[in-house]
């Protein structure tokens, strides 16, 4: 009933998109692992297929894990998340999520800090509730690095480091990530396969090895 509540809000959200006559985006992705925050929830390999639009900086997407082992639609989520106009190229992004997760719901109240430019450096505070009632914040320090043209290929390196402000109890530095995605234009849509290494300080509480190496690639296509 929840999830049912939850991709009805979704659509609903991009019927309005629609209306509005708003640029809009369709994506459908796979990988072959999928960590929040550093945590591994899923053990198998899963498919992202999602939804999004965008309507005056304001993004709207909706994501669902599909698992070899499951026959319908048991985990998904929805984001949001508005982008304010830069200020002497500093750009503020205030972002909600639900997500239903394995064994438990998460909400997210995210807001993030970062740089304009080919060189960006980010700053992260995100607020989470879970639904057995404890909370706690993630902050995550990172940068991204834009390499290559528009309408050309393009590559992002990316790299960051989260510290566990009381989620699950932990109060500490859990994990560092790097990856890089690739933006490969093939006519009306953009091919982004990438590739993500985590080192994990704390595997046990995150459920993972100390290394892990997982891949993805994804499809958009604008309209």
């Amino acid at each position: 009933m929840k999830t049912a509540r939850i991709i009805v809000i979704a659509v609903l959200m991009l019927l309005v998109a629609t209306v509005a006559t708003a640029q809009q985006s369709a994506k459908v992705s796979y990988t072959d692992s999928w960590n929040w925050h550093g945590f591994k929830l899923f053990g198998d390999e899963y498919v992202h297929p999602g939804i999004a639009t965008q309507i005056n900086g304001i993004d709207i997407e909706a994501i669902s894990h599909i698992g070899n082992a499951h026959d319908d639609i048991e985990y998904w989520d929805t984001k949001a998340g508005l982008t304010l106009p830069p200020v002497a190229g500093l750009q503020i992004t205030a972002g909600y999520g639900y997500l239903i997760l394995p064994g438990m719901d998460a909400q997210e109240f995210s807001l993030t800090a970062r740089l304009e430019g080919a060189i960006a450096p980010r700053y992260t505070v995100a607020h989470v509730e879970l639904d057995s009632g404890s909370n706690g914040q993630f902050h995550v320090i990172g940068v991204d690095v834009g390499l290559g043209e528009p309408n050309a290929l393009q590559a992002v390196l990316s790299a960051e480091v989260t510290y566990n402000d009381g989620v699950f109890g932990i109060e500490d530095w859990t994990h560092a990530t790097a990856g890089i995605v690739l933006e490969v234009p093939v006519g009306p849509v953009t091919l982004q396969p990438g590739v993500w290494y985590q080192y994990s300080l704390e595997p046990e509480a995150l459920n993972c090895r100390e290394d892990e190496i997982w891949y993805g690639i994804g499809l958009i296509a604008r309209f």
